[in-house]
Formats: C-alpha cells, sequence, structure tokens
C-alpha cells in the first residue's frame, strides 16, 4: 500500500501546482497586458519641450484599447520628445496625446478662424487683463485716452419759472429760417478729456503667455542632498489675439496712444458702447443730489 501512496502524493502536488499555475494566469490575463506610461515627475508647464528626464515609468493593467490610444506610451514616447506641451501636465498625471503640439515649431496662425486674419501679439499686465485669462476668452478692448485736467465741476440745472411777470417780460419772437438745397450745414460737438471707449468688441485669445520662473528645491536622502530645478508659471506678460488688419491699425494705436483694459467673457457680446467722457462723469456724480437752493431766489 505503501507504494502507492507516494506516487499519488506526487500526483496530488504536480496537480496542485498545476491548478495554481493557470489560476494565476487567468487572473493575469483578466487583468490586462501589462504597459509602461511616463508619468510626470514634477508639474510641466505649457509650451515646455518634452524630455524623458520629465517622467519616470509606471506600469498599469486592465485598460481598454480606446483608452489606452489616449495616453503616449513608453514605447512611443520618442514621437513626442521636443514636442511642446498644449497645457499643464501636474506631477503625477500621465501624458496624452491631446497635450502635445503635433508640431515641433507651432504655427498659431493655423488656429485663426479666417486665413486673412492676423494674430496679434499684445503686451499686457495682470491689472489690464487679470490672470486668470485663457485661451478661447473673448476681450473687449478698452481704450482710455487723457488725464483729468479740470480744477472744478459745473452744473447747470434748468426749470421753468412760475412766478409774476416782471416789467421786463415780453413774448417771444418767432424767426423763421428758410434752407435751400445745396446749403452746407455742420454741428460741431466738443468733448473734455478724459474718455474711455471700447474701440474692439469680441476680440478673441488665441494663446496666453506668462513668464517663466525657474525655482530650485532640495531634497535629502541616503545622507545626501540633491537640487532639483524646475519652471513654474508666473505673471501674464503677452496675449496673442486674432484681428483682422484694420482692427490690427486700431490695437496698434491704441496701444501707442493711451492706455488699454481688456476685461474677458466667455463668448461674443456684439453691440456698440457710447464710451465714457469728462462730461458724462460730471452728469454721474450730480445725479441723486440734492437740488440747489436757487429757486426761491
Amino acid at each position: 500500500m505503501k507504494r502507492f501512496r507516494l506516487p499519488l502524493l506526487i500526483v496530488g502536488v504536480v496537480g496542485a501546482l498545476l491548478v495554481a499555475v493557470a489560476v494565476f494566469m487567468i487572473i493575469r490575463l483578466g487583468r490586462g497586458t501589462p504597459v509602461q506610461l511616463p508619468v510626470a515627475i514634477a508639474d510641466i508647464p505649457p509650451r515646455t519641450p518634452l524630455s524623458p528626464r520629465l517622467f519616470h515609468l509606471e506600469e498599469v493593467r486592465g485598460l481598454g484599447q480606446a483608452t489606452l490610444d489616449a495616453y503616449v506610451t513608453a514605447d512611443r514616447f520618442g514621437e513626442v520628445v521636443d514636442h511642446e506641451t498644449l497645457e499643464m501636465i501636474h506631477a503625477g498625471a500621465p501624458l496624452l496625446w491631446a497635450q502635445v503640439d503635433p508640431e515641433r515649431e507651432s504655427h498659431l496662425t493655423l488656429a485663426l478662424s479666417d486665413p486673412t486674419h492676423l494674430v496679434y501679439p499684445l503686451p499686457v499686465s495682470a491689472d489690464e487683463a487679470g490672470d486668470r485669462i485663457v485661451a478661447g476668452d473673448y476681450v473687449d478692448v478698452i481704450f482710455t485716452l487723457g488725464r483729468v485736467a479740470a480744477q472744478e465741476m459745473s452744473h447747470i440745472e434748468t426749470w421753468e419759472y412760475e412766478g409774476p411777470a416782471s416789467a421786463f417780460c415780453r413774448q417771444p419772437v418767432t424767426e423763421t429760417t428758410t434752407i435751400c438745397p445745396g446749403d452746407l450745414l455742420s454741428h460741431t460737438t466738443t468733448l473734455q478729456l478724459p474718455l474711455a471707449k471700447v474701440v474692439l468688441p469680441d476680440v478673441q485669445v488665441l494663446r496666453v503667455e506668462r513668464e517663466q520662473v525657474r525655482s530650485a528645491s532640495a531634497s535629502y536622502g541616503m545622507g545626501t542632498e540633491e537640487t532639483t530645478r524646475q519652471t513654474v508659471e508666473g505673471e501674464i506678460v503677452r496675449l496673442y489675439l486674432e484681428v483682422d488688419r484694420e482692427q490690427a491699425e486700431v490695437l496698434s494705436f491704441a496701444l501707442h496712444n493711451g492706455g488699454l483694459n481688456l476685461p474677458a467673457h466667455a463668448r461674443p457680446i456684439g453691440g456698440q458702447s457710447e464710451g465714457f467722457t469728462w462730461q458724462d462723469f460730471e452728469r454721474l456724480f450730480f445725479q441723486g443730489r440734492p437740488d440747489e437752493e436757487l429757486r426761491g431766489e
């Protein structure tokens, strides 16, 4: 009987090993084929040329083919080396094809909605355009000209006199004026500076450029100190706007002859503005103020 126990034991052990291997293979196949993805070591700002040193490899499983096609895998990373990023890639995030500029030298003119339009690089500060504006927003270009030179403000109030007639009261005289064809007519409007006016409404932003600030940080491990440098985004320095030639002329004039402000909005608004002048400010100032005590005089 003992002669049969040893072979049966061996067969049982071998069978158990085969079952274990089969279960392991089934679990492994169920999890999918392992794929290596480049993952950002630190935040990578927009317009950064891609380099292997910016990433480390992580193995993932179980991704569907449609999902996997959206990521740049390790075996295809060479196709994007030196290409620029289109947006911020945060630390710990894998690289998507949609985040990579397909051209090594980005042709911003390809983003124009009309081939006759121009890309206008406009220097701005955070005080003029804010620091939250992004590509795809629209801005209204507000042009401000002049400075306040007035030393006083005056307000003329008119009302109908309802008191008794004086000795010098007389009836109004009606004059008849004849206008003939060919006569030249004119009307002059004089406004006092300063003034503000939306000179270019609904201008689309193609790209936002920010200053690149290099920072250094120290890390410690295994008794050694390592210093790493990374580039982070600073304040806004330039907007790239889509304009036609006539708008480019208006923008250049406004840029070099006054002050600019560029409030942003998500979609075109349309319409025209009346502008705002010193006389408008005077009227606004006196609105709601108590009437002057002149009616009893």
